[in-house]
Parts: structure tokens; C-alpha cells; sequence
């Protein structure tokens, strides 16, 4: 199975990534997937991502207007992967694009697949968004919630968890209490928590990852059942250790 096929990527779809533990690497990854189907891939972001070079991209546009990005991608012939964003700061971060902009290049059908980050974590296990984020265009159609299973057992401090003392707030738990599945489900179904800022339209996987022993990935089977009656279609386990990143698939 592939991860385009685990986390039931529909042709053309506007995909946005939150959360922590894995979104650069799932983006890249299914980036290659549609690739090698043939697709002209929009690679992108909306806050600031490590800008991306080939392989991962075949070229990079910095856009200063969306109808630009529209027009330009009608001369590049498929199968292409595009990186996009409005500019590059001086840690040579890519910039992210609004979100309108990404709406309206959704609307082009110039795309076969847009795969955006919408979400910084700063290589945490774990992110709680703050009042300002997640950053996800109105028109994905599906947004895939990453978090690492590493996580679970480990103290809720800002070493495991991006944003840590907003996780605290919302539990009402000190610095380092135990980050347990129950909590995460806290986190997780909290109006305020892990899936604040989702379209009410777009649909919603889960993608447990870093689950790298099979230990770990009983502990992330048994999280999945946990979180597919939060509103998620499914659950995908995976392990970027092995070519074949698919461990398991849970759904209702």
C-alpha cells in the first residue's frame, strides 16, 4: 500500500498538514508518490518550512502574486513536483503563501495535487497550536493531523511538545506531568486543542508516525482506536525507517 493510498488521497485534492512528529517528511514522500503517477505537484506552505531543493522540488517559484504562479505552471509539463512561497528569509527559510492565494490557485485546476504545511512544530514530537494557528486554506479538502508515538510517556515539556505550556493550560496539568494517550485525546477533542482551525468541510486523517519497534506500533494501534471517534476517517501508522513507511491502517 502506498502512503497516498493509506491516507486516501484523491487526485487533484488540496492536502494540508498540522501538527508535529513527521509533516515535512509525509509531504515530500507523497510528493514522490503523485510524482511518479504522473502529476504536476504544488509543494508549499503557509508559515516557514526549510526551503526545498532537488530532489524534493524540481523548481521554486518565489510568488509575489498568486495569477503569476497560475500562469507560470501552465508551461511546465508533467510529471513535475513545484516548490512555492511568497519569499526566503535570512535563516533561509521559505515563506509561506496566504491562504486566499492558495484557495485561488486550488480553483486554477492547474494542480493535480497541492500539499501544503500549515503548521510549524520546531522538530517537536508533538504541537499544540497556539490562538494563531494552524494556517490551513478553506479549500483543503482533506487536512492530515501528524503527531510521533514517541511521545506518549514522555514529560509535557518544550523538548517533546511544541507550544508545551499551552498543552499545560488546556489539561491543567504542571510542567512535566506524563504525556499518557488519554491526554493526547484531551488535547486532541479540546475545542482549543490539536484540531482547532480545520475547515468544517474538509475531511481529517490522523498519520501516527515514528512508530519504528513493534512495541511502538501496538501503542499507536492502540491510540488510533482511540482517536477514530474524534472525527478522523482513519489512521495511519508509519515508520520512515523502512522504504515501506506503512505499518498499519485503522479505520471505522
Amino acid at each position: 500500500m502506498t502512503l497516498a493510498e493509506s491516507l486516501d488521497i484523491q487526485a487533484g485534492e488540496m492536502v494540508s498538514f498540522i501538527g508535529a512528529g513527521g509533516k515535512t517528511t509525509t509531504l515530500f514522500h507523497l510528493a514522490k508518490e503523485l510524482h511518479q503517477k504522473g502529476g504536476r505537484i504544488l509543494v508549499t506552505t503557509t508559515t516557514r518550512i526549510h526551503k526545498p531543493t532537488k530532489p524534493h522540488v524540481e523548481r521554486l517559484f518565489l510568488v509575489q502574486q498568486a495569477d503569476a504562479l497560475i500562469e507560470a505552471s501552465r508551461n511546465i509539463s508533467r510529471p513535475a513536483i513545484i516548490g512555492a512561497g511568497y519569499g526566503v528569509d535570512d535563516e533561509g527559510k521559505l515563506l509561506g503563501l496566504p491562504t486566499p492565494w492558495l484557495d485561488e490557485i486550488k480553483k486554477s485546476a492547474q494542480f493535480d495535487g497541492i500539499l501544503v504545511e500549515a503548521d510549524s512544530a520546531a522538530a517537536r514530537l508533538f504541537k499544540v497550536p497556539s490562538e494563531l494557528e494552524p494556517l490551513v486554506p478553506k479549500l483543503s479538502q482533506l487536512v492530515i493531523w501528524v503527531m510521533a508515538v514517541k511521545v506518549i510517556g514522555k514529560p509535557l515539556n518544550a523538548e517533546s511538545v511544541h507550544r508545551a505550556e499551552r498543552a499545560m493550560a488546556l489539561l491543567g496539568v504542571p510542567l512535566g506531568t506524563i504525556l499518557t494517550a488519554a491526554r493526547i485525546i484531551q488535547l486532541v477533542a479540546h475545542r482549543d486543542g490539536c484540531l482547532k482551525g480545520i475547515p468544517a468541510a474538509s475531511r481529517k486523517v490522523a498519520l501516527v508516525n515514528q512508530a519504528d519497534s513493534v512495541e511502538e506500533i501496538d501503542a499507536a494501534k492502540q491510540l488510533a482506536r482511540m482517536l477514530l471517534p474524534l472525527g478522523f476517517e482513519r489512521v495511519a501508522i508509519t515508520s520512515y525507517l523502512t522504504d515501506d513507511p506503512i505499518k498499519e491502517v485503522i479505520s471505522h
